[in-house]
C-alpha cells in the first residue's frame, strides 16, 4: 500500500478487533472471516506504519507500545462514528428496520415469509420501512446502520445478543454428471472445488472434520456468495459445500445431488443477532420473536425434508 494512502477501513477494523480480543482467532470469529484474513490485514497495516504493532508468541499476540497508542485512538474514533450514526438515526429507529442476512437464507427462506412480519407490524399500527442487506460481508453493527443480522457461525460474538435459529451441517453438492465421476472423497483430487471467498479454507476444513485426508483439486473456483456458487455447481462447474437443511429451499438445489455418503460435519448454526443496547427496542424485539417463531414452526419441515433428500441422494462409496 502506498504510504500516502490511508489504510482501508477493513484493515483498521481487523486491527482493532485483534487488539481488543488479544487474539487473531477471536477477532476472526467476531468479524466472520478466517484467521489468515485477519493476519493479512494486520501485516498490511504494519507495513504501512513501518513497524510491528503486535508481539507474537505462539498463538498469543500482545500490542507493542505503538500498537497500544494506535488502538486507543482508533477505538475512540470508531466509537465516535458509532455515536454519530446512532444520533442521526434516533428519530427513525422504530420506524425502520435494517436486516443484514446472508444471501442464501435471505432469498430461500426469509423473503418468502417476510409478509407475515409486515402484517404483524400493521396490526400493531406500526408503519415500518424494512431494508434487507444481502451482502456476504459481515455487517458492522456500529458503523453499517444494521439493526438485526442473520449469520452462520460456530460461536456467536459475545459482544452481541444472539439466538440460535437452526443448526447447520456442510454437505458436498454437484450436478448429476459431475457426481458420476466422484464416488468417494479421494476423487475430489480430480475435480474442481468451488469456494466461498469469505471462507477459503472451507473444503480443507470439511475434509479434516469428516476424517478424510487433504486433497489437491484439479482446479478451484471462488465466488463471493453462496447462491452464485450453487449456480456454478448446478451448471457442472464443480462441487460446492451446501448448508443443510436451508440449502434445500433454494430452487437451484433441485439440480444438485450429494455425490457420496460421508460423516456429518457441523457448519455451526444460523443465529439472529442484535446489539445489547437494542434489546428494549420494539422493532428489534418484535422481529426477533417473529423469526424465532417462524423457524420453530418450520424446523420440522426443514429437517424432514433434509432427511428425505439425503436418504434418496446419498450413495455409498
Amino acid at each position: 500500500m502506498p504510504r500516502d494512502e490511508l489504510p482501508a477501513y477493513s484493515t483498521l477494523r481487523a486491527f482493532v478487533a485483534a487488539a481488543r480480543c488479544e487474539s487473531v482467532r477471536a477477532a476472526a470469529d467476531e468479524l466472520g472471516v478466517t484467521p489468515s484474513a485477519v493476519s493479512h490485514q494486520i501485516r498490511i497495516l504494519e507495513d504501512w506504519v513501518g513497524q510491528q504493532l503486535f508481539l507474537r508468541t505462539g498463538r498469543q499476540i500482545q500490542l507493542t507500545a505503538r500498537g497500544r497508542t494506535l488502538f486507543r485512538r482508533l477505538d475512540t474514533a470508531f466509537r465516535t462514528i458509532a455515536e454519530a450514526a446512532t444520533t442521526a438515526r434516533a428519530g427513525a429507529r422504530d420506524r425502520s428496520l435494517r436486516i443484514s442476512a446472508l444471501p442464501l437464507i435471505a432469498s430461500s427462506w426469509l423473503i418468502p415469509r417476510l409478509q407475515g412480519f409486515q402484517e404483524l407490524c400493521a396490526k400493531e399500527g406500526a408503519d415500518v420501512a424494512i431494508e434487507i442487506d444481502t451482502s456476504n460481508a459481515l455487517a458492522d453493527f456500529e458503523t453499517d446502520g444494521v439493526d438485526v443480522a442473520i449469520r452462520s457461525a460456530h460461536r456467536p460474538s459475545p459482544n452481541l445478543i444472539s439466538h440460535k435459529l437452526i443448526d447447520l451441517r456442510a454437505v458436498p453438492l454437484c450436478a448429476t454428471r459431475v457426481a458420476e465421476e466422484i464416488k468417494r472423497p479421494s476423487d475430489l483430487s480430480r475435480a474442481t472445488l468451488i469456494h466461498i471467498s469469505a471462507r477459503p479454507d472451507g473444503w480443507q476444513n470439511w475434509l479434516a472434520a469428516s476424517g478424510n485426508a487433504p486433497v489437491k483439486p484439479r482446479s478451484s473456483l471462488s465466488f463471493d456468495t453462496v447462491p452464485a456458487a450453487l449456480e456454478a455447481a448446478a451448471a457442472g462447474r464443480g462441487l460446492v459445500l451446501g448448508l443443510d437443511p436451508i440449502v434445500w429451499d433454494a430452487p437451484i438445489a433441485r439440480n444438485l445431488v450429494i455425490p457420496f455418503r460421508t460423516k456429518r460435519v457441523s457448519a455451526g448454526a444460523f443465529f439472529v443477532t442484535y446489539r445489547r443496547r437494542d434489546q428494549s427496542r420494539w422493532i428489534v424485539k418484535s422481529f426477533t420473536a417473529w423469526i424465532l417463531q417462524e423457524m420453530q414452526q418450520d424446523k420440522h419441515r426443514l429437517l424432514a425434508n433434509s432427511r428425505d433428500i439425503v436418504r434418496k441422494q446419498s450413495r455409498a462409496p
